[in-house]
């Protein structure tokens, strides 16, 4: 990683902000340094925090800059930090903001842990504070502990709106050397892959911030950043009752629904994850819980109904999404059975305050900082998350499959008939065969008679492809009598109809011959060609499931993807022989060819789309060996 300055000199940006007594550095965060400072003439504190300055350089870092401090400053809510002021100066582009002196929840949660209902009441404050935000159209994209920070009064408050958006506009960063800038433990499925955001994806980040809070650890096991932004792409994250079987089941049931891999199954809005969570809260510790928690909630009067039971189970907690309308229901249900307690009974348990949760192991990974690295060190994620989708080669996979089936049913022109046979030379079984199709039962002798003259012998056989298959010879009587000839071959071979062939000869010259359809009169799917196309069907149908299943599992072995293509060929004569034995289709060359070709493409189609499912089957296996690594070192 290439190094990059960090900041503009302390000088520089006292010089933009005359206004602003600036006195001493705060903190050092992704975006570099933070500083504290006093307004001269009101006197009011203030952390003023600014874009890296090779950032600040790009003309639509600054284009975004401008507009996103804009609606940040029209953000009005107790839990997010106010926007005083910004200003463009050059290379210089800080935002100002108020100082908040408590430290963040994250620092907090690693020095003294936090109990059940303190970690709630965080949760709820910033699903309030998000809810703000949405309002007025910003999007958060980077919700963490290290972004809350308590104020003075104990309530939380939410900073960094808008950082990653400034920066990265868009898109999620990483650098050409695989660090991700930003914390990838937090970052929602759809924002790994650089899809369309939403208010659900500050929900899910918001999710995994509360897992971690009531667990002590994340929802997938630690790893280097680029493997986390493929766990939250393509996984599912471990249950919270399975690391933490102290949380609630009604909270944990919100919990993980936040944390849903489709933002369609989360909650639409952050005000609902808030009112899920207060109300399962509430269902399970009373309607008290919340001010014994000890972190105030400010300005959220559905959360505080919720949180407090006076929330009707009428009212709508869930105005979008099916799944989490079902979980947002049954925790305003239970918020209010939980306060009408009956004269006699018993009110919901406290929480445990004596419970104090705390991190197990290291912390995430905070990623790599925007002052860290270079501007041109930095590419979109979705370039480097991504797999191909196998839906595109599925349906063309499915389309050349059909288009092969339908070519080897209806057939590529018709089987070759005729020849330099003069008519009435010759009949077969009575029938001139220049002139029509020829019937006769090979369970017995085949009456040929030849009416050419000079000729002296006749030739009876059968062909499949235009290929000599069986035949007889036989010399021919005087006076035009008809020959008994044998057989060509028994009649249980091929079904009907088949090709025959009728050659005359005059001492040992060709004197002429003709092709023409022949019916045995055997039952077709009685034959041996039926039996032989069951048995290549079995095989063919067995070898391409083998080989799907193969590569569906993440095993992309060569031969796998030659042992589908080769079996979807033997599957597509499959259906060459049924269609000449079930439909009397009898096969040709041209028909065989491209639908053999077709077949080989859909074969090709299928292994593609197989391969791509495989690639994620990989993390998948990866992420169960982890979790299971993670059970026996944790003693589950």
């Amino acid at each position: 990683m290439t190094s990059a300055p960090q900041t503009v000199s302390v000088a520089d940006i006292q010089a933009a902000l005359p206004a602003y007594e600036i006195d001493r550095e705060i903190g050092r965060g992704g975006c570099g340094v933070v500083l504290a400072g006093t307004h001269r003439k009101l006197g009011r504190r203030v952390a003023i925090k600014q874009i890296p300055p090779h950032f600040a350089g790009d003309v639509s870092v600054r284009r975004r800059f401008a507009a996103e401090a804009r609606l940040m400053s029209a953000i009005d809510h107790p839990h997010v930090m106010p926007i005083y002021d910004y200003v463009e100066d050059g290379s210089l582009c800080a935002l100002v903001g108020e100082f908040l002196s408590g430290g963040t929840v994250g620092e907090r949660f690693a020095r003294s842990g936090l109990d059940p209902a303190s970690s709630i009441a965080v949760a709820v404050s910033c699903a309030a504070g998000l809810g703000a935000a949405h309002a007025v159209g910003v999007l958060h994209r980077d919700v963490k502990p290290a972004n809350l920070i308590f104020a003075a009064s104990g309530a939380v408050k939410l900073t960094d709106f808008g950082i990653a958006k400034i920066i990265g506009g868009g898109e999620t960063l990483v650098t050409r050397a695989g660090d991700v800038l930003g914390t990838p433990a937090y970052i929602a499925p759809e924002q790994a892959r650089g899809q369309e955001l939403s208010p659900a994806t500050d929900v899910y980040a918001l999710a995994t911030m509360v897992y971690e809070l009531l667990s002590g650890t994340m929802p997938f096991p630690p790893a280097d950043g680029m493997s986390l932004l493929f766990m939250h792409a393509f996984e599912e994250p471990t249950p919270l009752t399975e690391v933490a079987a102290s949380v609630p089941g009604r909270v944990a049931e919100v919990v993980m629904t936040g944390l849903a891999t489709d933002p369609a199954d989360r909650f639409a809005t952050a005000e609902e994850f808030g009112v899920a969570l207060a109300g399962a809260a509430a269902g399970v510790w009373g309607g008290e819980w919340l001010p014994g928690s000890g972190v105030p909630l400010i300005g959220a009067e559905t959360i505080m109904s919720a949180a407090t039971g006076r929330l009707s189970s009428s009212v709508s907690v869930a105005r979008g999404r099916e799944r989490a309308s079902a979980v947002g229901a049954a925790a305003a249900e239970a918020t209010v059975r939980s306060t009408q307690v009956p004269s006699g009974g018993q009110a919901a348990a406290a929480p445990p305050a004596t419970v104090v949760v705390r991190p197990i192991g290291a912390r995430p990974d905070d990623g790599v900082g925007a002052a860290d690295v270079r501007r041109d060190d930095v590419v979109a994620a979705r370039e480097v998350v991504k797999f191909s989708s196998p839906r595109v080669p599925t349906i063309v996979a499915a389309a050349l499959a059909a288009a092969a089936i339908t070519a080897a049913l209806v057939g590529v022109g018709a089987p070759s008939h005729g020849g330099d046979l003069p008519a009435g030379a010759a009949t077969v079984a009575g029938v001139d065969p220049t002139s029509s199709a020829v019937s006769a039962n090979l369970r017995d002798a085949v009456p040929v008679a030849v009416r050419a003259p000079g000729v002296d012998s006749v030739d009876l056989s059968t062909e499949v492809l235009g290929v000599r298959v069986a035949g007889h010879r036989a010399a021919v009587v005087a006076g035009g009598a008809p020959v008994e000839m044998a057989p060509p071959l028994p009649a249980w071979v091929f079904p009907q109809p088949m090709t025959a062939r009728l050659a005359l000869a005059a001492q040992s010259r060709p004197v002429g011959s003709t092709s023409f359809e022949f019916h045995t009169g055997w039952r077709s799917w009685l034959t041996a060609t039926a039996a032989a196309t069951l048995l290549v069907t079995l095989f063919a149908l067995a070898y391409v499931e083998s080989s799907i299943r193969t590569l569906r599992r993440g095993y992309g072995r060569v031969s796998a993807v030659i042992g589908l293509v080769a079996s979807a060929i033997a599957a597509d004569i499959a259906v060459c022989g049924w269609a000449w034995v079930l439909l009397g289709h009898e096969p040709t060359v041209p028909t065989l060819v491209v639908s053999a070709i077709i077949a080989a493409g859909a074969g090709g189609a299928a292994a593609v789309a197989a391969g791509r499912v495989g690639a994620i089957a990989r993390i998948h296996r990866r992420r169960r060996r982890q979790r299971a690594r993670r059970r026996v070192e944790s003693g589950w």
